[in-house]
């Protein structure tokens, strides 16, 4: 008996735990450097985020997020130019950056993802906090970071001092989440 109801509560708490999908329609993913102390924001329109395993009344789970840095667009045509360069991203030999965390933990009413961030070569721990918000059968992630973009190389050569670039880079995302995966 006892094991039976140890089953039915594993499956009842399983039950709330779920694998959820990006959808890129209405998802946004921003970046936000600065140029001489003023903001200069930019995308990636291209990106995927998968959260596994994740159950919003508690703690656990995975996300995993996969960026084509290649669609990174910082709205001028030839500081799109300049980042693709050994410099900045370096696109041709880093086309990717990633990030996975295997802990997710409750923080109030936000939740962060512990982590790690790989970007041009470089791996740096990351936490990412984020809202979840449900809604009809899907749900929207949303929250702010922010990184030093010199842990990563990137900005390298003369850009690499932060007098003119910032050290910072604030990190913007709302995703809208499916479930599936």
């Amino acid at each position: 008996m006892k094991a039976l109801a140890l089953v039915v509560l594993f499956t009842a708490a399983a039950a709330h735990a779920a694998d959820w999908k990006s959808v890129p329609a209405g998802s946004k993913l921003e970046i936000v450097a600065s140029f001489e102390k003023t903001p200069v924001p930019g995308e990636f329109k291209k990106f995927d985020v998968a959260l596994k395993g994740f159950d919003p009344a508690k703690a656990g789970g995975s996300l995993e997020v996969v960026i084509d840095v290649a669609s990174a667009d910082m709205g001028v045509a030839d500081v799109n130019r300049e980042i693709r360069g050994k410099d900045w991203f370096d696109m041709a030999a880093h086309p990717r950056a990633e990030f996975h965390s295997s802990e997710i933990r409750r923080d109030g009413n936000r939740w962060v993802a512990r982590g790690t961030l790989a970007l041009k070569g470089a791996k740096q721990p990351v936490d990412v906090p984020f809202a979840w918000t449900p809604s009809g059968d899907g749900a929207t992630m949303e929250g702010e970071f922010a990184v030093k973009r010199g842990a990563f190389g990137i900005g390298a050569g003369e850009w690499a001092s932060t007098d003119t670039i910032g050290a910072d880079v604030k990190v913007r995302f709302k995703v809208r989440m499916a479930k599936g995966g």
